[in-house]
């Protein structure tokens, strides 16, 4: 037994084995180079990697296997080889991830965006057939690292599993599959270690990343009590079935942890400062990606992809991306994420503030057709050859396109014609849009150069439904409570729109003000015109 020192949860005792056949292996000591979160720029203490948080995860892990060991001392479940199984589970939930955690995970997906091939290689490493038809009738959709990472792990540490039985439990954990084909209690009562790895409300691997973010990044937030809660945890047969049940003594950590996860959301993740770092090394990757084959599990492992003049990347980590980026540096875009003097900055900071600037004029109706129309704009510049920026560049590229399209249109006959005519109408759309922040940027005496990043409005964890199904046993009572029966105080609605938008300018004085509320003077009067 080896004993390692977390800040979080002071010595943390680790099996020597886990040390020989995991953690000591290239492929899991990658993850030192791979960053957990993409929030340096807002809080620059923010550097901890996914190597620390993974051996967090798998403390995490231990804490309920063993409370769940205890209970089911006698019983014939199988119990010590599902769970050594769900802890390798939680060991090794994220050897797949890209370098820049979430940021470049998509390309793992290939040209077409699609699952499908990755989820094919996990049913062909599982031999599972009934995953492949869950799969498929239920629309399945892990994240692609989380896919990546049990492709990694079923072919890179085949000696940790005996049979195709533990590799198929193994990426269910991972991907967050249940069991629903021939659902038995048996099965019931692996979902439900299933959901304790990967659910939408509370799993070790959430519980570890709200603690250790909040701690490196000095955010204040909610105690979390991760002990208290992981030792009230049961697994209770309910009508046939096995649900997780937390005690009485858990409420009020579910309440912190849901708090403590908006927070991070609303006021860190989505921080227009955090969005616009994203998008950089996004476009950065984007680039690299179209030029090497960076994201594939050959790159990841030791294999190894080759780059150019005998170059090659094996092990690929966050550092392999920034070598590759600096030989970029004519891309403008590349150069901001080096040069943060000539980064864009946010016209408004905060959802909060979208809303005080354009809430006095907008309703419900002209803010979708708004959101609509600027969702449009953005993926027509990002779909063309033009630059994604909103610049002079971007509207004469526009521009020409419509002039194109009109002689197209003039020339067409039939239903062609009419084609065209639709498109060229939404084109002209464009230009008017793409007029309203050309004007703006001319009234204010800044530059006509904008990024405009669509992000998702704020929905509280405890507005969603798994929240308020969590089962709550006391110890006064023979039966369970669901947890909307004794504790919805915290509910909150659902937000009917699920979208609004940042934009960044390039700013030339710190002293410059701008008047924001002449933007959306100008994209009210555009929407006036679109919906009457």
């Amino acid at each position: 037994m080896k004993r390692l020192k977390d800040p979080l949860y002071g010595y943390i005792d680790i099996e020597d084995d886990v040390f020989d056949l995991i953690i000591d292996t290239p492929e899991f000591q990658r993850l030192r180079g791979v960053t957990q979160t993409s929030y340096a720029p807002l809080y620059a203490s923010a550097v901890h990697n996914r190597f620390v948080h993974s051996l967090g995860v798998y403390h995490l892990g231990k804490i309920v296997a063993n409370s769940i060991e205890e209970r089911r001392q006698g019983e014939e479940w199988y119990l010590k080889k599902y769970l050594s199984v769900f802890k390798y589970a939680c060991l090794l939930h994220d050897i797949g991830h890209a370098p820049f955690s979430h940021t470049g995970e998509n390309f793992f997906l290939g040209s077409d965006g699609s699952r499908k091939i990755l989820h094919n290689v996990v049913v062909e490493l599982t031999k599972d057939n009934s995953l492949s038809e869950e799969i498929f009738k239920r629309d399945y959709k892990a994240a692609p690292h989380e896919l990546m990472s049990v492709v990694v792990s079923l072919r890179v540490f085949q000696s940790l599993f005996c049979d195709n039985e533990e590799r198929s439990f193994f990426a269910r954990c991972i991907l967050g599959y249940p069991y629903v084909i021939d659902l038995d209690e048996h099965k019931s009562y692996l979902n439900c270690l299933i959901a304790m790895l990967n659910s939408s409300i509370i799993d070790v691997d959430k519980l570890d990343y709200l603690i250790r973010d909040a701690y490196i990044t000095g955010y204040d937030t909610v105690s979390i009590d991760y002990h208290r809660l992981l030792k009230n945890i049961n697994f209770i047969l309910i009508d046939g079935t096995y649900k997780i049940v937390y005690h009485q003594a858990a409420i009020s950590v579910i309440e912190s942890v849901i708090f403590a996860h908006d927070s991070e959301r609303k006021w860190i993740q989505n921080h227009p400062i955090v969005q616009y770092e994203a998008f950089l090394l996004q476009h950065a990757i984007e680039v690299l990606n179209s030029k090497y084959p960076l994201f594939t599990y050959d790159a990841l492992s030791q294999v190894g992809v080759d780059i150019f003049d005998g170059y090659k990347v094996s092990l690929i980590n966050d550092g392999d991306i920034l070598f590759l980026m600096k030989n970029f540096r004519s891309d403008s875009l590349i150069q901001e994420y080096f040069f943060r003097k000539i980064r864009r900055h946010p016209l408004w900071k905060s959802e909060a503030e979208y809303k005080a600037i354009f809430n006095k004029a907008f309703t419900d109706n002209t803010y979708a057709v708004l959101e609509e129309k600027i969702e449009k704009l953005v993926k027509y510049l990002s779909t063309t050859n033009f630059s994604i920026e909103l610049n002079q560049s971007a509207h004469v590229g526009l521009t020409k396109d419509i002039d194109a399209t009109r002689k197209e249109y003039e020339n067409a006959s039939g239903n062609q014609k009419d084609n065209y005519k639709i498109n060229l109408e939404e084109k002209e759309k464009h230009l008017k849009l793409l007029d309203c922040f050309k004007q703006f940027a001319e009234d204010q005496t800044i530059d006509f150069d904008f990024v405009i990043l669509t992000a998702k409005r704020f929905n509280s964890g405890f507005g969603k439904v798994d929240f308020d199904k969590i089962e709550v046993c006391f110890s006064t009572l023979k039966s369970t409570c669901a947890f909307k029966e004794v504790a919805n105080s915290l509910s909150a609605g659902k937000n009917e729109r699920e979208k609004f938008f940042y934009v960044f300018y390039k700013r030339k004085d710190r002293k410059h003000k701008l008047d924001v509320a002449k933007l959306a003077q100008y994209l009210m009067s555009y929407v006036l015109k679109e919906v009457y």
